[in-house]
C-alpha cells in the first residue's frame, strides 16, 4: 500500500475529494477523566439516535470487555485492520444491531504501525458516506494523542468531569492535543450529576483559559448526565450541526499526514 502525498498546491482540493466533510457529522469523544459509565452512554445514545431514524455507526477504538462493542454483543466480530488487509469487506466487518445501527472495531488498526494509506483513505470515505452519523470512541487507556482516524472527525468532543480537578485535567489534555496535532477547534462536553449553571462555570474557565494559554477555540456542547443516554443523543443530534466541521476535519487530516506519519504508539489516544 502506498502512502498518500498531496503536493501544497492541491493540498485542500485534495483533501476535500478525499473526505466528504458534507456527509455523516463524524464525532470523536475523548477525555482526560473517566467519565462515569461511559461505553453505556454512548451505545445508548446511538440506539437513540438510530431508532430516530438516523443511520448511525459506531467506530471503537477501545478492547473488549469494557467497550460499546461489548454493550451490544455477546463475542467479539471482525475488525477493520482486517478490512485494510483485505482478509474480509467492510460491509462483513460492520456488526449490525439493526438495520440503521452499526458496530465497527477499530482498536488493533489504532495500535498497528499502519501509515495513512490510500485505502485506509478510501475506507472512511465509504464510511462517512453510507451514514449519518459516525461516533469514535477513543481509546480511554492512553494518554497524550489521539489516533489518525479520531482526527479525521469533524468535531473532537473533550468530555470535562465535574470533578474538582476536572477543569485542569481537561486543560492538560487540551494542551497536549493542541501541541501533538496543531488542532485549534474543540467541543467541550460537561458531563456529571450538576446543574445547568455550574456547567456553564466549569466551561466558561475552561474556554478562557484555554483561549488565554493556548489560542485555541472551545464550543460548548452541553451537560449530561452519565445515565441519560437520551441526552447526549439530543446534543448529538443538534448541537453539533450549528458549528462548523470542514476546517477542523480538513486541518485534523493535514496534520496527520504531514506529522505524524503513523498509526503508531506516537498517535495514541487520551
Amino acid at each position: 500500500m502506498s502512502v498518500m502525498k498531496l503536493d501544497a498546491h492541491d493540498q485542500a482540493a485534495g483533501l476535500r475529494r478525499l473526505f466528504n466533510v458534507r456527509g455523516a457529522q463524524v464525532v470523536a469523544l475523548t477525555s482526560a477523566a473517566v467519565v462515569q459509565n461511559r461505553a453505556q452512554l454512548l451505545a445508548g445514545a446511538a440506539t437513540t439516535l438510530a431508532a430516530r431514524g438516523r443511520r448511525v455507526l459506531l467506530l471503537d477504538e477501545n478492547p473488549a470487555p469494557r467497550n460499546m462493542s461489548s454493550q451490544l454483543f455477546d463475542q467479539a466480530g471482525l475488525d477493520l485492520l482486517q478490512v485494510v488487509r483485505g482478509e474480509t469487506t467492510l460491509a462483513q466487518a460492520v456488526r449490525r444491531v439493526n438495520r440503521n445501527l452499526g458496530v465497527l472495531a477499530v482498536d488493533r488498526l489504532c495500535n498497528a504501525e499502519l501509515p495513512l494509506t490510500r485505502r485506509i483513505a478510501d475506507l472512511f470515505q465509504q464510511i462517512v458516506d453510507g451514514h449519518d452519523v459516525v461516533l469514535l470512541d477513543c481509546c480511554a487507556s492512553r494518554t497524550g494523542q489521539v489516533s489518525t482516524l479520531a482526527l479525521q472527525a469533524s468535531h473532537l468532543v473533550i468530555a470535562v468531569t465535574a470533578a474538582s480537578n476536572g477543569i485542569m485535567q481537561a486543560y492538560a489534555q487540551i494542551k497536549r492535543l493542541a501541541q501533538f496535532h496543531h488542532r485549534e477547534h474543540f467541543q467541550i462536553l460537561v458531563a456529571g450529576k450538576v446543574g445547568r449553571d455550574e456547567a456553564r462555570v466549569i466551561f466558561n474557565n475552561l474556554r478562557q483559559v484555554a483561549f488565554d494559554h493556548l489560542g485555541v477555540r472551545l464550543d460548548y456542547l452541553g451537560l449530561v448526565d452519565p445515565t441519560r443516554a437520551d441526552t447526549l443523543a439530543d446534543l448529538l443530534d443538534s448541537g453539533l450541526c450549528m458549528q462548523g466541521a470542514e476546517g477542523g476535519a480538513l486541518a485534523g487530516l493535514a496534520a496527520a499526514m504531514g506529522v505524524m506519519p503513523g498509526l503508531g504508539t506516537q498517535n495514541s489516544v487520551v
